[in-house]
């Protein structure tokens, strides 16, 4: 090969560079091509029957934990109640939010066994908008026991641990364990850190990289952003400041908000001449501006029967206020009827719901910054001399308009971003989840990752797990 090397002409550090070429335009993708939200969503295949999966892993961790424990969590609200029956519901970027939710539900890690149990027993009142995300976790988790092990004792301890830790660890030390699963599926040497509150210590060392000592920290966002909870709270407000007359006075129909400056510039007595105004005109076409943004209405039948579907299902929002899962146009809804008697209804009463936009700048830059601080947490963790690698999981349920525009920032500034000069981070993996129930509530998740290596550096892609919650198994 080397005499034949040298016939041609070609030398070793053309061959390297020749093979970094291929490596970034392999490697590097292309967000116009791969990472806009639409093209992920039309591009996925027709969902899988996670059942066998989710049934082997579920046993697998129920056996771990304590019966009594779990019997006693199964007391507390878990599955869709009272709370979801009689008040309104509010999804802001696919995400249920506000008054719509059990107060003091059971422990994160039980909701998951518990809602999973729901689901395989087909029970009509299990949380599908919790359990699009709690299937997939439950059954890679479940089957991914061995692979766990392998990444030493911490990590089975951290496993065994579930049972008590708040909601916010629960979800952060899954996730470290499925990307420390996936690497030793992929050939790493890992092993898990133990917690040291003296210093700052990754997850995870890698050894076997070379001469130099490997890291990987993995940082995860749950629901919304502080931003957007605010922002859906105040929309909340805004909404209760109209529903009560709007109730008193047997008002059903649609109302359609878009705001052009931050919700706190919105005062609630201008959305009310608003929205009185646009009910008022009686023209479903005829939009009230205002200073801070336009609002229209549309009626909607005051009753009518529907094909037999789950309250607020994807197929219900469809037939009753004409919400998809899959719309690009609204930041959230608020939606609300009158109460039937079950979950499962063939019939509606008396619609109202409101959707809702968000076009102000301050509002846009700031969504799309949503996922920078977690990785400037996540390079403090990295020790000094070390080659780091940052994984980051957040859901991503925005709009296309908001989505592809944290898109555009986190790739144009991950991979020069600034970090301590003893630190070198080639390489970061974001997870961008996509979980959503469809039809009349099938769970469903999308996995979009993006692969981000400073110039040069594509080569450590190769090395590194992508997909963590919806990759092969090996079973």
């Amino acid at each position: 090969m080397r005499a034949f090397q040298r016939a041609i002409g070609i030398s070793e550090a053309e061959i390297i560079e020749l093979l970094h070429i291929r490596d970034r335009e392999q490697l590097r993708p292309d967000p116009e091509m791969r990472l806009r939200r639409t093209d992920i969503e039309l591009q996925q295949p027709d969902p899988t029957d996670l059942d066998d999966l989710l049934a082997a892993g579920l046993d697998k961790l129920v056996s771990r934990v304590d019966p009594a424990w779990l019997r006693a969590e199964a007391l507390k609200p878990y599955r869709l109640g009272a709370a979801f029956l009689n008040n309104p519901l509010h999804l802001v970027n696919g995400v249920r939010v506000g008054t719509n939710l059990e107060a003091n539900t059971a422990q994160r890690f039980a909701q998951m066994l518990l809602v999973s149990q729901d689901r395989l027993a087909n029970r009509p009142d299990t949380d599908f908008f919790a359990a699009a995300m709690f299937l997939p976790e439950v059954a890679v988790l479940g089957n991914s026991l061995g692979e766990i092990k392998a990444l030493g004792p911490e990590a089975e301890h951290k496993l065994a641990a579930l049972p008590s830790m708040a909601d916010d660890q629960v979800s952060s030390t899954i996730y470290e364990l499925l990307v420390g699963a996936a690497g030793i599926r992929k050939g790493l040497n890992l092993t898990m850190v133990p917690e040291n509150r003296s210093r700052k210590v990754p997850d995870f060392q890698v050894s076997g990289l070379g001469p130099i000592p490997g890291a990987i920290e993995c940082k995860r966002r749950l629901g919304l952003t502080l931003y957007e909870h605010d922002e859906a709270s105040r929309v909340e407000a805004l909404y209760n400041s109209v529903r009560p007359l709007l109730r008193e006075r047997g008002v059903h129909g649609a109302i359609e908000t878009t705001f052009g400056v931050p919700l706190s510039s919105v005062p609630s007595g201008a959305f009310s001449e608003a929205v009185f105004a646009a009910i008022k005109s009686g023209h479903p076409e005829t939009s009230i501006s205002t200073d801070w943004g336009t609002v229209r209405f549309s009626p909607l039948p005051h009753r009518r029967s529907i094909f037999e579907a789950p309250l607020y299902s994807p197929d219900y929002l469809v037939q009753v206020f004409g919400w998809n899962p899959l719309q690009d146009e609204w930041d959230g809804i608020l939606a609300e009827v009158e109460a039937p008697m079950e979950i499962t209804t063939e019939l509606f009463t008396m619609p109202l719901c409101l959707k809702w936009r968000n076009e102000a700048d301050e509002a846009l830059k700031r969504k799309a910054r949503g996922i920078t601080s977690l990785w400037g947490d996540a390079i403090k963790q990295i020790p000094d001399g070390d080659v780091g690698f940052v994984y980051i999981a957040y859901p991503e349920g925005s709009r296309p308009a908001v989505a592809d525009a944290r898109t555009d920032y986190i790739m144009k500034t991950m991979p020069d971003v600034f970090h301590r000069w003893s630190v070198r981070v080639p390489a970061t993996i974001v997870n961008r989840l996509y979980p959503r129930p469809l039809g009349r509530g099938r769970p469903d998740i999308i996995e979009n990752v993006m692969l981000i290596a400073s110039q040069g550096e594509e080569h450590w892609l190769k090395r590194l797990p992508a997909r963590v919650f919806t990759g092969e198994l090996g079973h």
